[in-house]
């Protein structure tokens, strides 16, 4: 009696141990099972963008240099100096321009002379001449001579203003309005003008009104118009957004590392002078934007089933769910295709009640915007924890987001990835050949 009670004492334990090792392994295998990442539908703005980079620049940038060549003998202006146009810049040592000038003027006065002279000889042998006192030789000779004392008198008279606009140019005045943003040379600096003019200056015409030169890559530049908006900003001030628009597209492409790109040239407002010349641009084009609509995550429209991941979910496969997607955007085009009939009898009825213009045109307009931008995606709505795919017309996609324009319940669920909650299957689905959401 008493090994029979042992017996089941030893009967009982090992059920215990048997029903809670089941237990256990149930719970282990429930933890470990991989669950559906979903998200749903919610409220907020969706704008496709392309960025690119760029520098700031003044629209016009005026190098200053000299024409002649010399000491630097006085500056007058100096960096973020406000110049008019003829204002004086800089002067250089006249000393040697000067007396150039003078020998310049010595030289005119000789040639002049020497004109003189040539005439009273030609004047005199043109009266013997006539007397038939000398020959028609000596005339000749005489008439030469005064040509080339003309011609004398003329390259006097080049030299002198040769002269006299190298003692010019050795004052530097502006030739423009604007700031100065560079100089290049101290007092006393030589500088020497041969066959490059050395630059002295840099002006700026006007800093309250800048340009960005932003290159976009060849794949982004059919987006790019005319008068598109930007936004961009600056290391300097990295918590403020500055606005502008496109103002030209460059046809010169550039290539460098095998990357072509092309220059987009971008106007910018700075009345407050934050902007300055030379800092380096986050530009970001606005292509599309729409402002408080539904979206959706782009993750929902690019989730695919596979049999791998139905048969951790232990579902059953059927390869006709490859072809569902597909089926579902026939149908809906098939619903769209008779949807024309439907409104057309609907127009008829309320043609006898006409809708305010402004409201009808405003309700045409966004049925022409959606339909310009729209297309057919699938998402895979969770239903009793089986996915099912559904067609849907979405919009404007920024890449985490994408416009919704058919209509979807606030709480449904959209399949967008699986969690994997067991490292050896997490390392086998991110394994090459294997389909990943």
């Amino acid at each position: 009696m008493v090994n029979m009670k042992k017996y089941i004492k030893y009967v009982l334990i090992l059920a215990l141990i048997i029903v809670a090792f089941i237990l256990w392994n149930n719970y282990r295998k429930a933890k470990k099972a991989p669950e559906w990442r979903t998200d749903s539908p919610s409220q907020g703005s969706v704008r496709e963008v392309v960025t690119a980079t760029g520098s700031l620049n003044p629209y016009v940038l005026v190098n200053v240099g000299t024409e002649v060549s010399g000491k630097i003998e006085k500056l007058y202006k100096d960096y973020n100096d406000v110049v008019r146009r003829g204002e004086l810049l800089a002067k250089l040592d006249t000393e040697l321009l000067a007396t150039s000038l003078e020998a310049a003027r010595g030289d005119l006065a000789k040639a002049q002379t020497a004109l003189d002279e040539a005439e009273l000889d030609y004047n005199l042998q043109n009266e013997l001449f006539e007397r038939n006192m000398s020959p028609e030789y000596d005339l000749k000779k005489a008439r030469f001579r005064v040509q080339t004392a003309q011609q004398n008198l003329a390259n006097a008279r080049l030299s002198l203003q040769r002269a006299e606009k190298n003692l010019a140019n050795a004052h530097i005045t502006s030739p423009i309005d604007g700031v100065i943003v560079s100089r290049a040379v101290d007092e006393g600096q030589t500088v020497a003008a041969s066959l490059n003019s050395p630059t002295l200056f840099i002006i700026a015409n006007n800093l309250d009104r800048m340009q960005i030169t932003a290159g976009v890559d060849e794949a982004d530049i059919g987006k790019i118009k005319l008068d598109m908006p930007v936004e961009f900003s600056v290391d300097a001030h990295p918590n403020q957004r500055f606005l502008g628009s496109v103002q030209q597209v460059r046809l010169n492409p550039s290539t460098e590392s095998n990357v072509v790109t092309y220059s987009v040239i971008i106007d910018a407002q700075n009345p407050e002078r934050r902007l300055l010349p030379g800092m380096t641009t986050n530009v970001t084009f606005i292509i599309n934007s729409r402002e408080d609509v539904v979206r959706i995550p782009e993750s929902a429209t690019r989730f695919r089933p596979s049999k791998e991941v139905w048969e951790q979910f232990g579902l059953k496969w059927d390869d006709e769910l490859l072809n569902a997607g597909r089926k579902a955007i026939q149908d809906a085009m098939n619903k769209q295709s008779s949807a024309p009939d439907s409104q057309t009898a609907k127009n008829e009825t309320t043609s006898k009640t006409p809708a305010h213009p402004r409201r009808q045109g405003i309700r045409q307009g966004q049925d022409r915007e959606a339909g310009s931008t729209s297309r057919m995606s699938i998402v895979w709505l969770l239903k009793d924890n089986l996915p099912q795919p559904l067609a849907v017309r979405t919009g404007v996609s920024d890449g985490a987001f994408v416009e919704l324009i058919d209509e979807l319940p606030q709480d449904a669920r959209l399949v967008t990835g699986v969690i994997y909650n067991d490292t050896k299957q997490a390392n086998q689905n991110s394994a090459p050949g294997m389909r990943r959401f």
